[in-house]
């Protein structure tokens, strides 16, 4: 009866052992995720005008090859949309990592995201032909809010279906 004890005790550990390995995994994998979006987003502030410039013509042109010659956005525009866009998919990452305790960290959650977007447009005051504005802080802390309001729904309906949120 002993043995079948230690043997029960002894299983259980291991398993606990193996979440926790999977979830310190998954927490370092989504840590380099956060670190690669946000060195993406900083590094495309670092280019200057003319090839910020370029790669917005090049987005324009993909496209069009989708919606057709009727697309017209300015290249104004598609910047502020991919500057949205990058900083959502920030939002999401970050808000993931922090999955677990999301409702009682989503103000160190909003902390990153708006000092991330303060940094973003400081690097643009130092490269050659951009500029730095106040409304392009909040067109990225607005990507990153709805980032992190599409995982924080998902956190929600999923406390409210088990009861008890789970770990993702």
């Amino acid at each position: 009866m002993r043995f079948l004890k230690a043997y029960f005790v002894t299983v259980q550990h291991i398993k606990r052992k193996a979440t926790e390995m999977k979830r310190s995994t998954r927490k370092f994998f989504l840590i380099l995720c956060a670190a690669g979006c946000l060195g993406f987003i900083w590094i495309n502030s670092v280019m200057p005008g003319s090839a910020s410039s370029r790669l917005s013509g090049y987005a324009e042109k993909i496209l069009k090859m989708f919606f057709g010659d009727g697309f017209a956005l300015s290249e104004a525009v598609i910047r502020k949309l991919a500057h949205c866009f990058e900083f959502a998919v920030f939002g999401v990452i970050l808000s993931l990592l922090f999955y677990e305790k999301l409702s009682a960290r989503l103000p160190l959650v909003g902390f990153f995201g708006l000092g991330a977007a303060v940094c973003d447009e400081t690097i643009q005051l130092f490269s050659n032909g951009r500029s730095s504005q106040i409304k392009d802080v909040w067109i990225d802390f607005f990507g990153f809010a709805a980032g992190t309001l599409l995982i924080f729904i998902f956190y929600a309906l999923d406390k409210e279906t088990k009861g008890n949120h789970r770990r993702l």
